[in-house]
């Protein structure tokens, strides 16, 4: 698939068979991510790899860990933490991203922007090996204490998501796109 293609064809999806997405194919598409670019050349981002079996042990840990859902919205944490309990066992893989921080809150930006420069080659490496994605946000996966269940350092890492992967049970329809003349100048 050309680039132009996968572009054209990645869609948000949100229903997966529950098929494993194999480690080989992970690892490749988070050697395409890698290759975003990158201010002074920092590679700011990280990934945190949960295969089928994590899945399960980090389900486990948020249903031992209600309050994490509270976060910051405990009206509707808890119908949120129950969705996302509920669609976690049809993933194939998930990759939580981070960013290293940085202090200065321009360069800070810059590598905010870096890493999702990588998601978005993550996601069009996914769409072109056939695999359905989606880029959620949900708060209760950048909880500090689910990015320490991670790994990762959540003082030293920003939450920029977490990558549900697998194979599509249903494929979306493209949304519409606003005109190139409503969101471009030509000077």
């Amino acid at each position: 698939m050309d680039v132009r293609a996968a572009i054209r064809t990645r869609r948000s999806t949100k229903a997966f068979t529950g098929q494993a997405v194999p480690r080989s194919v992970i690892e490749a598409l988070l050697t395409d991510a890698t290759w975003a670019p990158t201010h002074r050349m920092t590679q700011p981002w990280r990934f945190a790899v949960f295969d089928q079996a994590s899945l399960g042990r980090l389900a486990e840990f948020l249903h031992a860990s209600p309050h994490i859902a509270a976060v910051p919205d405990a009206v509707k944490g808890p119908a949120k933490l129950a969705k996302l309990l509920e669609r976690l066992p049809g993933l194939g893989a998930m990759v939580l991203v981070t960013w290293v921080r940085d202090a200065d809150p321009a360069l800070d930006l810059e590598e905010h922007a870096a890493a999702s420069a990588a998601v978005q080659n993550l996601l069009l490496a996914a769409t072109a090996a056939g695999l359905g994605s989606f880029w959620s946000t949900n708060q209760t996966l950048g909880h500090p204490e689910v990015l320490a269940f991670a790994g990762a350092d959540p003082v030293r890492e920003g939450f920029l998501g977490a990558l549900w992967l697998g194979h599509a049970a249903e494929t979306p329809a493209a949304p519409p796109r606003r005109p190139l003349a409503d969101v471009a100048r030509f000077l």
